[in-house]
């Protein structure tokens, strides 16, 4: 892909437990399910990198223009209604994003939300 620089790559791969896979980047390994298995399942691990990606990008957005964020959470939720027919693609009828910061006025946390909203 000309013009693009590699930002960051993961991979899956099946072993032979169906609703299961091994999952890895760079150096680091784990197992995803479907839901309700022992480890922890993929849709949860999406979420996780939603909250994630927030909270390092307004950390970072605060360092950068010398904010004194004092920390932050971020909860996500993915909801689906089981009483709609199932189609051959899951998906969520609703994605929620919390966000919960400390140390900087309201109108700082409405900046920091809208900027992670719009990169």
């Amino acid at each position: 892909m000309d013009g693009l620089d590699l930002a960051y790559a993961a991979r899956s791969y099946s072993i032979g437990i169906p609703g299961r896979s091994v999952c890895n980047a760079r150096n680091h390994h784990w197992v995803a399910e479907n839901s309700g298995g022992e480890s922890i399942g993929a849709g949860e691990l999406f979420c996780a990198s939603i909250s994630a990606c927030a909270v390092n990008m307004v950390e970072t957005i605060a360092k950068n223009e010398g904010k004194d964020l004092a920390g932050l959470e971020v909860n996500v939720s993915l909801y689906r209604n089981k009483d709609k027919p199932s189609g051959k693609v899951a998906l969520y009828d609703a994605v929620r994003v919390n966000f919960e910061l400390w140390g900087v006025s309201s109108e700082d946390a409405k900046y920091f939300v809208k900027a992670w909203k719009q990169r």
